[in-house]
Parts: structure tokens; C-alpha cells; sequence
């Protein structure tokens, strides 16, 4: 059976490990740093338990029993974690960085410890770990990445192959990000204006009707090229929005925000260069866009 270890027991680290458990994988160890310290040393210990890991004291006994080593920590301590157990890694063994790292962070992370034989995962779960658990969906790029899958998939594990490029699996986790969080960052403030003006039920069903059934793609080029088309218009009366939220004392920070990003295509004159016809999709108005900031 291959043998897990864990450098940090945060939520996804319990959480994975509690979904292996459950597979019947056995001899799961982890280390956190936070172990010795009050109060996250009672939570990290009754966790332990629970998914009946072993904690061990230092980050490089993890990293001399395992077959895989996970790095699960904040992104800001990667490097450091990196650089605890560098020198107590193998050739062969199988490297994975669950952090929500940037892709520079997962490449400087490949350069320290390449040397060493090591095959490199860059993962990045793209779901619910309280739900999903070990089933979360996991992409994965860089060398490593078909190892881990062929290590781990076998226990019900998710994990997607993108590249051998480390960095890309970080890069599509943080661009979708860009959307999704900033959709819900919008959804609230949609909201507030909807309830300070009791039209809740309205615009929801309204939004709805826009929206409900049509494939993302759809969206994506009816949404992307209309805009670039009408940013002038369409700030204008984004303008009007925040003057709303304002005059009810609601915060405006995504509405001025996408006031902002549809004035910043007004340089581009897409509303000049679609009089007669529309865009083919929206790669081809970033195409334009491209090439006139080439220029």
C-alpha cells in the first residue's frame, strides 16, 4: 500500500484523509507546526484521531517515510515547507503541492527541489473538501503529476492530468477563481441593492430567465462581445447603479469595479469595428485586443 504523508493537517489535509481512511488506506502520517501550539493543537490532535493519522515531529521524518509527500499549507509558508524537507527527500518519491500557491511560487518550488530526482505535482482542488472529501477534484501538472495519479486514483481520488508544465494546474485554479469568487462577490452586492429596494424575488427570477439553461460558452460570447461593443453604454448606466447603492448607503466596490473594466475598452472602438456584423466569438475580440496593445 502506498504510503501518505501530510506537511501541514489543515481542512484538506483531514479531510483527504478521512476519505482514504475511509477506502481502507492505512499508515497516513502528517506533520503541522501548529501541533505544539494552543489552542490548534487539540483540533489538529482530536483530527489525528479521528482520520487515524499518525503525527509525527518534524517535517522531514515525514518526508523520509512517505511515498507521497502532500505539502497542504497556507500559500505563504510553500516555500518554507519546501525548503524544511528538501534535503530529506528521495529520487523516485512523489512530490504534491495542494497549496493555493501562485504558478511562479509551484515553479520556484520545482527548481529547489528537481535536483533531488523527485517527481513534481502541481495540484490545485477545484471543490467542496467538507463534501467531497478525497473525491474533491484534483488537476495536476508537472512531472509528477501521472504518478500521482496512478498512486492515488486507485482509492477514489479525482485527479485530472493537464500538463507536464508545473504552474499550469495553479494557473487554471486562480483564473476560475477570478470568476468564480468575483461572481459571488457580485451576487452579494446585487442583493443588497435587490432587498434595499425589496425587488429580490424580480431580479432574481429576471437574472434567471437570462440565464438558466444556456451553456457557459454562450454565455461567455454573447456576454464578452456585446460588451466590448457597448462598454460606453453600458458603463454609463453602471454609473447610474452606484449612484443607486450609494444613495441607500450600500456598498459599491464590484459595480464601480465593472464600471471601471467596461471603460477601459472604450479605447479599442470594438462599436466602430462591428457596425455591419458581430464578433465571431470572444476570442476574436481578444484577438483585437492583443494586437492593438502590441501596437
Amino acid at each position: 500500500m502506498v504510503k501518505i504523508g501530510f506537511i501541514g493537517f489543515g481542512e484538506a489535509a483531514f479531510n483527504i484523509s478521512i476519505g482514504l481512511r475511509d477506502e481502507g488506506v492505512s499508515g497516513i502520517v502528517a506533520y503541522d507546526t501548529m501541533a505544539d501550539q494552543k489552542p490548534m493543537r487539540e483540533l489538529i490532535e482530536r483530527r489525528a484521531v479521528e482520520a487515524q493519522v499518525k503525527l509525527l515531529p518534524s517535517p522531514e521524518d515525514v518526508a523520509r517515510y512517505a511515498d507521497v509527500v502532500i505539502i497542504s499549507v497556507p500559500s505563504s509558508y510553500t516555500i518554507d515547507a519546501c525548503r524544511s524537507i528538501v534535503n530529506s527527500l528521495s529520487r523516485g518519491q512523489i512530490y504534491v503541492d495542494v497549496s493555493a500557491s501562485t504558478p511562479e511560487i509551484k515553479k520556484q518550488e520545482w527548481e529547489l527541489i528537481k535536483d533531488k530526482g523527485v517527481l513534481f505535482s502541481d495540484s490545485a482542488m477545484l471543490g467542496s473538501l467538507p463534501l467531497s472529501r478525497h473525491k474533491v477534484p484534483i488537476i495536476a501538472s508537472g512531472n509528477g503529476a501521472q504518478a500521482f495519479h496512478d498512486a492515488l486514483t486507485p482509492y477514489g481520488m479525482k485527479i485530472e492530468v493537464v500538463s507536464e508544465t508545473p504552474g499550469v494546474a495553479s494557473a487554471i485554479k486562480l483564473v476560475r477563481s477570478i470568476f468564480m469568487k468575483g461572481l459571488a462577490a457580485l451576487m452579494f452586492e446585487m442583493l443588497d441593492g435587490a432587498e434595499a429596494h425589496n425587488v429580490s424575488e424580480y431580479v432574481i427570477n429576471s437574472i434567471g430567465t437570462s440565464l438558466d439553461g444556456i451553456p457557459f460558452k454562450d454565455h461567455l460570447n454573447r456576454l464578452v462581445s456585446s460588451t466590448a461593443i457597448h462598454a460606453h453604454r453600458r458603463a454609463a448606466e453602471l454609473e447610474g447603479a452606484i449612484k443607486m447603492l450609494e444613495e441607500a448607503n450600500l456598498c459599491s466596490v464590484m459595480t464601480a469595479a465593472a464600471r471601471k473594466r467596461h471603460m477601459m475598452l472604450e479605447r479599442y472602438e470594438f462599436d466602430k469595428l462591428f457596425i455591419d456584423r458581430q464578433p465571431s466569438d470572444w476570442k476574436e475580440i481578444f484577438s483585437i485586443i492583443k494586437n492593438y496593445d502590441k501596437n
